[in-house]
């Protein structure tokens, strides 16, 4: 159960639930699109839950959020370093020293 402060309203208990299960790429997509509609009040349809990326090949996590973008996480450096220098110009400056210290 959450943490009775974080709930949306007092008298309704709230839980997280998760929910993991393999897709293939063509769902790629649909998937972004339920990830990003989250948070825009005038798409639909809109789910009511945060969406999470996994390439376990790859040792990668994706949050993907609204127009900013996503977070890339994970310990495959490799994979980490090339997506940094590859879209260097994309990256927002919230944490960009961490980044820079770390890749460049």
């Amino acid at each position: 159960m959450r943490d009775r402060d974080e709930w949306f309203c007092e008298k309704v208990p709230e839980f997280w639930v998760n929910v993991a299960f393999e897709a293939p790429a063509t769902l790629l997509q649909a998937l972004l699109w339920c990830a990003l509609a989250k948070d825009f009040g005038v798409i639909e349809p809109k789910p009511k839950c945060a969406v999470f990326l996994f390439n376990l090949n790859k040792h990668a996590m994706v949050f993907p959020y609204d127009d900013r973008g996503m977070d890339v996480v994970g310990p495959n450096k490799d994979l980490l370093s090339q997506l940094y220098r590859q879209h260097h110009s994309w990256l927002l400056d919230h944490d960009r020293h961490t980044m820079d210290n770390t890749f460049a």
